[in-house]
């Protein structure tokens, strides 16, 4: 009899539990359970779920859902409110303090937590976690975390929420696509790497992602699975930087038609980051100065002869005006840097970047990530295959919508690298024509030409290119046998043979600044320009030159030595000719109409 009584009471015990269980799941199939709430939502006493009264607290949970929809990376979130001085709330959920919201440091456990929990989305949510039971003395119970789709019971729109279901989910999925280690088909969150398409590319023949290869300048990607576990040949593999610049120039044209759109929206998003960071810190300022009157209130309550507490109350005092003052002091240096509405100016500049996504997307400011940022916006894979002896790949661009595009991308021939591009040789020849070697290396580097390593253009470099690939040159810097170069420059000396006089004062004369010259360096052959006009000024027939001032009489009016004088003939602000006067010759000045200006 006390063997059945027993297994009675056990039965009766079992069928009380399962009792409670149906209640406690009915309930939850109602979304009446009252489960523990996250920060930013408080339950009434007659239990309804509302959204916490603290601004402060719900501008901060706010904030990070906009920076992973725009980041879509949680660490990148952390980092942002970490740089701001920006501090999360955490709700105590057991003690005397039950119910109080504390601010601390975030962290990226804080970030997951707020970003994966659906009571945020207004989803009652029952059965997240699944306890598995292992034999053994005692059993060893452990709790596993359900996929969504394994959730017991769902309920949207039960609470008040910071984000639609959809964006939930969404928030949801680029999560998991971040977990790159973890799993063969997730994405990966956008790193500081070079390669822009890493985590995207699809190898053509096998289906894995392609990795990208490490240790090189020249990165490429590489399907190496096979080869890892089993010790296979490489798979194929293809250069980044090609298969980077035909997915950058294809999302460019993919993009093109919302520019307008982009300009309006740059705006108006950078309008909404200013407000709501100085709304941000205008709360943490009203906490700030609350937390400074209680505790004046609670020392100005207290009696005077309590000196005991009343020491307490007045450090606390302090200490919440110190930090009263350190906010104010912070907040003042932010209004004057981040915080500062966008000029007229600053406006223009916004519209001309936004306008100009090709110029944006080349320049220098805009990191690797803001570029695989902007391509993860518009596709979703990259599917490559490779074709070795033509040097030529065939990719298929996935879009994000789930349209595709084919592309065809061509390595350059073996040893592009070494050769000079044929637009430079172009432009090499048609200014040999008409410059010495080194006047075109200074106009290729105004241009903003460089050799094929990158390397600014010199005399040695353009003459060596000029020989390896036999361009001529009209304007030589040997001066033997020459006449006349093709810019209209002669030697020194033929000039000085038609003048008359030595080769010796020609050269002073070229120092004074009397004629053009050109000289590739010191000590070197001199070339100077001798047309009509100057032939006429230094021979004593032209006809202006005796009504011109003479040299010393414009020393004085202009109270100049004669070096600065002949300084300001080289700088181009007098003309000199050369006047006969009886046995003697002398120097008449003509000012030049821009110099008198």
């Amino acid at each position: 009899m006390l063997g059945v009584k027993g297994t009675l009471f056990a039965a009766e015990l079992h069928i009380l539990h399962a009792r409670m269980r149906g209640n406690l799941l009915n309930k939850a199939r109602r979304g009446e359970l009252a489960l523990r709430l996250p920060v930013g939502y408080r339950r009434l006493g007659d239990g309804t779920v509302v959204l916490d009264p603290d601004d402060e607290v719900r501008a901060v949970l706010i904030r990070i859902f906009e920076r992973f929809a725009l980041l879509r990376n949680g660490r990148a979130v952390q980092r942002h409110l970490a740089d701001l001085g920006l501090k999360m709330p955490r709700l105590v959920q057991q003690g005397a303090d039950a119910g109080r919201i504390v601010w601390v440091r975030p962290t990226y456990q804080m970030i997951q937590q707020v970003l994966t929990s659906p009571v945020y989305a207004g989803v009652f949510v029952y059965g997240r976690r699944k306890q598995e039971m292992s034999p053994g003395d005692p059993p060893v119970v452990t709790t596993r975390r359900r996929p969504m789709d394994e959730w017991e019971i769902v309920i949207p729109g039960a609470y008040p929420a910071y984000l639609s279901y959809d964006q939930y989910l969404l928030n949801r999925r680029s999560l998991q696509d971040n977990l790159y280690n973890f799993a063969a088909k997730r994405h990966g969150a956008a790193r500081e790497g070079r390669a822009l398409l890493q985590g995207l590319v699809i190898c053509g023949r096998c289906g894995r992602r392609m990795s990208v290869s490490h240790g090189s300048r020249h990165l490429r990607y590489e399907c190496r699975r096979a080869q890892l576990d089993y010790g296979a040949s490489l798979c194929q593999a293809f250069p980044v930087a090609h298969l980077d610049q035909a997915a950058g120039e294809a999302f460019l044209e993919a993009v093109k038609p919302a520019a307008l759109a982009t300009t309006l929206e740059a705006l108006a998003v950078l309008e909404r980051e200013r407000q709501a960071l100085d709304r941000q810190w205008q709360l943490r300022l009203e906490r700030a100065r609350y937390e400074v009157q209680r505790a004046q209130r609670q020392y100005d309550a207290i009696e005077p002869e309590n000196r005991l507490v009343a020491r307490t109350l007045e450090t606390r005092w302090n200490a919440a005006l110190e930090t009263l003052e350190q906010l104010e002091q912070d907040y003042a240096v932010i209004r004057r840097t981040e915080l500062l509405p966008l000029d007229a100016a600053e406006q223009q500049a916004v519209q001309h970047l936004a306008g100009d996504l090709p110029g944006l997307w080349h320049a220098d400011t805009t990191t690797a990530v803001d570029r695989k940022r902007l391509l993860r916006l518009v596709m979703s894979e990259v599917v490559l295959s490779v074709d070795p002896p033509h040097r030529r790949a065939e990719v298929v661009i996935v879009w994000s919508g789930g349209a595709t595009s084919r592309h065809e991308v061509r390595c350059p021939p073996l040893g592009w690298h070494a050769c000079t591009e044929p637009e430079v040789l172009a432009r090499l020849r048609v200014l040999a024509e008409k410059y010495p070697d080194h006047q075109i290396a200074m106009r290729l580097n105004t241009e903003g030409l460089r050799t094929r390593t990158g390397k600014t253009w010199t005399y040695a470099r353009v003459h060596s290119m000029r020989k390896q690939h036999g361009i001529p040159t009209s304007c030589p810097l040997q001066t033997q046998g020459a006449v006349q170069r093709a810019d209209g420059l002669m030697p020194a000396r033929a000039a000085a043979q038609r003048l008359g006089v030595s080769p010796s004062l020609l050269h002073v004369w070229v120092r004074h600044g009397v004629l053009d010259f050109d000289q590739h360096q010191t000590a070197s052959r001199v070339w100077v320009r001798l047309s009509g006009d100057d032939l006429a000024r230094l021979d004593g027939t032209s006809p202006i030159g005796p009504r011109l001032p003479r040299f010393a009489h414009v020393m004085a009016a202009e109270h100049l030595s004669r070096d600065a004088l002949w300084a300001k003939v080289r700088d181009g602000d007098y003309r000199a000719f050369r006047v006969p006067h009886g046995q003697v010759w002398e120097w008449h000045l003509q000012r030049l109409p821009m110099a008198a200006v």
